[in-house]
Formats: C-alpha cells, sequence, structure tokens
C-alpha cells in the first residue's frame, strides 16, 4: 500500500502579508506609547524641578511667591524651552510655602495629542 503525499494547505502570500500588516502596526503602536510615556515622564521632571526651584526661592528669608513664581517660569522655560505648552505656576504662602508647576506635554503621536502634567513642591518658609 503506498501512502499518499499529504495535503498541505498553500497560505499564500496575501494571508501573509496582512498577518504581517496588522502585526507591524501593534508594533507601532507599542512603541508610540513608549514615547508617548517617556514624553510624559520628562516633562513632569522638568516641571517637578521648576517647582523644586520656585519653592527655595520662594521660601527664602527675603523671597515672594512672585519671586518663586518667576525662578519657576524661568526653569521651565530654560529646561523644556519651545516644547511646554499652557504653563501655569501658581504659589501658596504661609508657614511652607507651596509651589505648583501645571503644563501639557509634548505629544509625540500627534501635536495637540499629549497629556497634562503638574508636580508641587514645598519648603517651609524662612524667619
Amino acid at each position: 500500500m503506498t501512502s499518499l503525499p499529504r495535503q498541505e494547505r498553500d497560505r499564500g502570500a496575501v494571508d501573509v502579508s496582512i498577518e504581517m500588516l496588522f502585526g507591524l502596526c501593534l508594533a507601532l503602536l507599542v512603541l508610540l506609547s513608549v514615547f508617548e510615556a517617556v514624553a510624559f515622564w520628562h516633562a513632569r521632571n522638568i516641571y517637578d524641578d521648576a517647582a523644586a526651584e520656585g519653592a527655595r526661592v520662594a521660601a527664602a528669608y527675603d523671597g515672594t511667591c512672585a519671586d518663586g513664581i518667576a525662578a519657576a517660569r524661568r526653569d521651565v522655560a530654560l529646561h523644556a524651552a519651545n516644547w511646554a505648552r499652557d504653563v501655569i505656576v501658581s504659589c501658596v504662602e504661609g508657614p511652607m510655602i507651596e509651589v505648583t508647576v501645571t503644563g501639557r506635554t509634548p505629544g509625540v503621536i500627534g501635536g495637540p495629542l499629549g497629556f497634562t502634567a503638574h508636580a508641587t513642591e514645598t519648603a517651609p518658609k524662612e524667619r
């Protein structure tokens, strides 16, 4: 008895190409999501450093909230330059100075896209 050769289904070039297309789209989506997360954390670190500088300046013996806000804005302008959008700096005076920096992160996937990041730092007021 002779055995017949097993029939293997030919998948064809179109089936494989479609699978590769979906795989490539998924890989690009994952990669862009990673880029977006890195942009968010980078912006948050810059806003956090600016808030810390603003709190340090405002908490100094002769410092005011206006000085702290100006220092925080200067720090954001120095490190973030043209990609920091809609930056708002606020300061609360009291025994503890609290400086908050809020702004939009650059959208890696699209310019208008992005996230809102904010950072708050406090420092005791020198007397």
